[in-house]
């Protein structure tokens, strides 16, 4: 009798990939299309994630009046950090103008019906163009939202990617150019635990079925493709030949600079962020954070002298070629 054929989950029609700035969530979801099945929205979409939007537009927390005029304005194109960014880079001025034309007229009939079509009407097209049947669309603030969005879409699958909070704050230091907060590093640690602190609230939203959590920093220590096996059955992809090609020649412990957060500061500076981030897992973990575990374990990795003998955890509770990890 032949070995039974393991099967895989239809694709996603959306799978959302969020977690705090500069934790690796554009990596995530590049690789995932690199699949033909799912389509790659390439900007942070936001309007349904961010403060202002779906969330605080469903809770009363705004107007659909001021929901209206940040969608035309700052989703649309907004000046941020060094560049202009929004649905301008991704679409044409009468695309859009339909779509908002159409949510503004059927809001006040069915707010939540509203809100799905409007985000369909800006973001589905993407898939006629690469004939696909998914869109993976990855605005940071889309877990943290988790709770909405898991209400507003039951299709939606959620895969919350976490990094080494000393990478990801100083990242952010680095992006923001030191012109707005955070300024330093120790202020970029408080920025991570109090975005990540909003993540976890979101992630317990979700129902667990429909939310995969992966560290990007466990994914690159393992260099092997089967590592890539839950992430793709959790999206219903398969792992082909470009998808481990991507992931063999764009996601390694040097492109996802591991590490930066040391370069160019004291070893007493160092110390000190050290200190500061171990008393944050301490927090996380006190809380029973879920994801903890995959911090804490990147944490170890990096003051281990033999980092190979302690072996990747890239995900929390998910088995990988038949143990659990």
């Amino acid at each position: 009798m032949s070995n039974p054929v393991e099967t895989r989950p239809k694709p996603a029609p959306i799978v959302f990939v969020g977690g705090t700035g500069r934790s690796g969530t554009h990596i995530i979801a590049q690789l995932l299309c690199r699949n033909v099945d799912m389509a790659l929205i390439p900007v942070e979409t936001r309007f349904h994630s961010d403060p202002g939007g779906f969330p605080d537009l469903l809770t009363g927390k705004v107007t659909k009046a001021q929901f209206v005029k940040r969608l035309r304005g700052f989703w649309w194109k907004g000046f941020q950090t060094n560049r202009f960014r929004g649905l301008h880079r991704l679409m044409d001025q009468s695309r859009f103008d339909a779509a908002v034309a159409a949510f503004e007229s059927g809001y006040d009939a069915d707010r939540e019906a509203a809100c799905r079509q409007l985000f369909y009407d800006l973001l589905w097209w993407r898939t006629e163009r690469k004939e696909a049947v998914g869109i993976v669309e990855q605005s940071c603030d889309t877990i943290a939202a988790g709770g909405t969005l898991a209400t507003l879409f039951p299709e939606a699958r959620f895969v919350h990617v976490v990094r080494d909070g000393r990478d990801a704050s100083a990242s952010r230091v680095a992006q923001t150019r030191r012109l707005v907060h955070p300024r330093t590093r120790l202020e970029g640690m408080r920025w991570w635990e109090n975005r990540i602190r909003r993540i976890a609230a979101g992630s317990d939203q979700i129902p667990p079925d429909r939310l995969l959590e992966v560290s990007i920093d466990e994914l690159v220590a393992a260099r092997d493709s089967q590592v890539l096996h839950p992430l793709c059955r959790f999206a219903g992809v398969g792992t082909g030949h470009r998808v481990r090609r991507f992931y063999r020649l764009r996601m390694s412990a040097e492109r996802a600079n591991q590490g930066r957060w040391q370069v160019g500061i004291s070893p007493r500076r160092a110390a000190a962020i050290e200190r500061e981030y171990e008393a944050v897992l301490q927090r996380l973990e006190a809380a029973n954070v879920s994801f903890a575990p995959l911090l804490r374990r990147s944490f170890e990795r990096s003051r281990s002298v033999a980092a190979d003998d302690l072996a990747p955890l890239p995900y929390v509770d998910v088995p990988i070629q038949g143990r659990a990890v």
